[in-house]
């Protein structure tokens, strides 16, 4: 047993002093010389045993509102605001954003052949011999057809300048043995005597060409150039 359980009963049979309290707990015999012995110490109070009624009073709790502001980053004008909510321009009131930039201007002067690539301008000066090559024009497409015997794909460019002028160069074959051959005559023969010499040749294009559609084929020694015109 505690010596606790029955302490409010044993301070009052002590006259409210702890120790004569103590001393009748360790020595409860009456017998025993130490169950109530003078200790010639002035009493010691003990706790006043008064009961205490308890009012509990029922406190109205005020409803705190916590509004939590963050640094975020604005959509619109990519600056850091402070901000109530998660919306963006509702609440930093910032600008609308600015409008796309407009489109670069498509270009006026384009390789097509053996890739598509844009390039700078250049001054066209034409060869003494190039390879037979014929253009063709209808309402619809502008055409041109180059005979390029024993010529390696690679060998061949084909660009348009500032949209108004094609131009063909290279290195194609010359046959030195045969000498010149008019312009109209396709010529092949058996000869050995082929020497490679570089060439370049310019067709004015006809007007609502739509350089973006331009097609390149080279197949069985002849390249086909195919522009639809608008």
């Amino acid at each position: 047993m505690s010596m606790f359980s029955r302490f409010d009963k044993d301070l009052k049979c002590a006259d409210g002093c702890l120790h004569k309290a103590a001393d009748m707990f360790f020595h409860p015999i009456k017998e025993d010389i130490f169950h109530d012995w003078d200790t010639n110490h002035p009493a010691f109070p003990g706790p006043k045993l008064t009961k205490v009624r308890l009012e509990c009073k029922e406190e109205k709790k005020e409803e705190v509102k916590v509004v939590v502001k963050e640094e975020v980053k604005c959509k619109c004008t990519e600056t850091v605001v402070v901000k109530e909510c998660g919306e963006c321009c509702c609440c930093c009131n910032c600008a609308p954003p600015p409008p796309p930039p407009p489109p670069p201007p498509p270009p006026n002067s384009v390789r097509i052949y053996p890739c598509f690539m844009v390039i700078d301008k250049y001054a066209v000066i034409e060869s003494e011999w190039a390879p037979t090559m014929k253009d063709y024009s209808a309402d619809k497409v502008w055409q041109l057809h180059a005979y390029l015997p024993d010529v390696a794909k690679d060998k061949i460019i084909v660009d348009i300048i500032e949209k108004t002028t094609l131009v063909i160069h290279g290195e194609g074959v010359f046959h030195t043995h045969c000498g010149m051959w008019p312009g109209h005559v396709e010529h092949c023969c058996d000869c050995t005597r082929k020497d490679p010499t570089p060439f370049c040749k310019k067709f004015t294009l006809p007007a609502n060409c739509k350089i973006e559609e331009a097609r390149v084929e080279f197949e069985k020694e002849v390249l086909v150039v195919r522009i639809q015109r608008g």
